[in-house]
């Protein structure tokens, strides 16, 4: 899955105000006893889209690493899945019909673990390198990825000493005409809960007068291309960073006025088949090991776990005076219907409406 289809499916699927009632699935408490639960299990059953989590080359790397740190011999059945949303809502389908999880272990943003029912477990007991910071929702989910949203620049087309800082630069005249933005309005809510939704919405009043169209995440080559100067917000700084890699004339900063950190969260539906190797699987991925493995096949991280890539680029981001923001699922939990109509808000603004 590219980013560009990462976020659009993640921003197009309201949350969902109920949760839904499951099996409670069992699960061990200390790290012996998971290993031993997970030698009885007898496997894992895994499935994410493709592009995520290194897909099925992520599973493989994961799977040996796995055996390896705890002593088993387990094989991991890996199917790619659909996408985020729709195998959100497929897992919740299979508790409610008492069946068992098509993956023991998911993967999704804020409004999709939200959604499910989960079991909490003491994470920070079992696995001594998880801190509580890695934690949410009572302990239901960890924070396995995070992205730091900003804006994608062409470097032919916007002189380094005009690169903007702030996010209001953005509506200087020299810009009008010149920007795209997405059609549904990618981090605007979450800069909301930074400025206030008057002051945001005011701000989009006045800039959705400097956009010349919109385009999704993972369209940055329009940006490269000449045909956009900016694309502003963008849903993280990966396809400019890896771009620029390649040669293209794009990069990607973080507004200083807006730090957005989003994440990604591991969770074990409460209707996993294997919940003890699901446990062991998502504590691996916490560790500097299963974080490599990510960086490696997904070029993705945490910024919670030390000597990550996404641990060096937030605090040197935070040096440089960036302030970040996040919207844990904590708080989705209890203002999902508020932030649903804020994100419909701002999508009409932009599309026009």
């Amino acid at each position: 899955m590219t980013h560009k289809r990462r976020y659009e499916l993640l921003s197009l699927f309201g949350l969902v105000a109920a949760l839904v009632i499951a099996p409670v699935a069992v699960f061990s408490q200390t790290r012996a006893q998971l290993i031993d639960g997970a030698k009885k299990e007898g496997g894992l059953t895994l499935s994410w889209g493709t592009g995520t989590m290194g897909g099925i080359e992520g599973a493989q790397a994961m799977e040996k690493a796995f055996n390896k740190t705890y002593g088993l011999n387990l094989q991991f059945k890996f199917t790619p899945s659909p996408a985020m949303p729709q195998f959100a809502s497929r897992i919740i389908q299979e508790a409610k019909a008492g069946q068992p999880a098509s993956s023991d272990l998911f993967i999704g943003s804020e409004n999709h673990v939200a959604r499910m029912a989960l079991k909490k477990f003491d994470w920070t007991k079992a696995f001594p390198h998880i801190t509580r910071e890695m934690t949410d929702w009572d302990d239901r989910v960890l924070i396995v990825v995070s992205r730091t949203p900003g804006f994608t620049y062409n470097t032919q087309l916007v002189p380094a000493g005009d690169v903007p800082q702030k996010v209001e630069d953005v509506l200087n005249p020299k810009w009008k005409g010149k920007i795209a933005s997405t059609p549904y309005a990618a981090s605007f809510d979450r800069l909301a809960l930074i400025w206030g939704e008057e002051k945001t919405t005011a701000f989009m009043q006045k800039f959705v007068k400097q956009t010349a169209g919109l385009i999704r995440c993972g369209e940055e080559e329009r940006v490269a291309n000449g045909e956009f100067a900016m694309l502003v917000f963008n849903c993280d700084l990966a396809d400019a960073n890896d771009m620029r890699q390649k040669g293209a004339p794009v990069n990607g900063r973080v507004f200083k006025d807006a730090g957005i950190l989003s994440y990604w969260y591991l969770t074990v539906p409460s209707n996993s088949a294997h919940p003890n190797g699901a446990v062991l699987l998502a504590g691996l991925l916490l560790s500097k090991e299963g974080q490599d493995i990510l960086w490696k096949t997904e070029k993705t991280t945490s910024h919670l776990v030390e000597g990550t890539y996404m641990n060096k680029l937030v605090k040197d981001q935070e040096r440089q005076g960036v302030k970040f923001f996040a919207n844990p699922v904590s708080e989705v939990v209890k203002n999902h219907e508020n932030q649903s109509r804020v994100r419909q808000k701002f999508q009409d603004i932009l599309m026009g409406k």
